[in-house]
């Protein structure tokens, strides 16, 4: 257990809804669940529309991020669910109120036609909290890929953009130095509203 899990610990035991709020806020006040209890970290490409915090006992214990798709002609009228953890210690339940409430805000303040988001089959992630969450699987993505280099994870398209680190991540890849791996496809889910 980590100091930052540390500090909740003492206000968990079963989820009551009216502990919990669900409150718009800024990327750095979640940035840091994220880094610690989400496989792919705090790094996130662009397309961020809204960012949100659960809220438990008065204490942040949940982070997510909402966004256009990356595939958006794929999926019209969609907003994604591209980023969400909480705290291994929060509560069970959590998840599902922070989903429930999530879709409730996207239905009041969006025009979005659906909720779409992917569970993860390279990391176990068989989608468990969205089939409780009533969103329906429409499928899977072609098998992913991941950029491995100093003990970070990319994604394959950091190989090809214009940023400082990606330069360096191709010339990590020349040498050895980063490798590429490919893993299982992702689970795409949808709930309609």
């Amino acid at each position: 257990m980590n100091l930052f899990e540390q500090e909740y610990i003492d206000n968990i035991e079963k989820f009551h809804k009216k502990n919990a709020v669900v409150i718009p806020c800024e990327y750095n006040q979640i940035s840091s669940i994220f880094k610690e209890f989400h496989y792919k970290g705090s790094r996130i490409g662009g397309g961020i529309t809204q960012c949100f915090a659960l809220n438990y006992c008065h204490k942040i214990v949940g982070g997510a991020v909402l966004g256009a798709p990356r595939h958006s002609k794929s999926y019209p009228g969609a907003i994604d669910i591209r980023r969400m953890a909480c705290l291994d210690s929060s509560p069970k339940n959590s998840e599902s109120y922070f989903i429930g409430q999530l879709v409730k805000w996207i239905r009041k303040n969006t025009n979005a036609q659906c909720v779409l988001s992917y569970s993860d089959l390279t990391e176990g992630h068989k989608g468990t909290i969205y089939k409780a969450s009533n969103f329906k699987c429409i499928g899977q993505t072609s098998s992913t890929k991941n950029v491995f280099w100093n003990g970070e994870r990319y994604h394959p398209r950091s190989l090809s953009i214009d940023r400082d680190y990606s330069y360096k991540l191709r010339e990590a890849i020349k040498t050895g130095e980063a490798y590429i791996l490919e893993g299982k496809p992702k689970k795409i889910w949808i709930f309609e509203l």
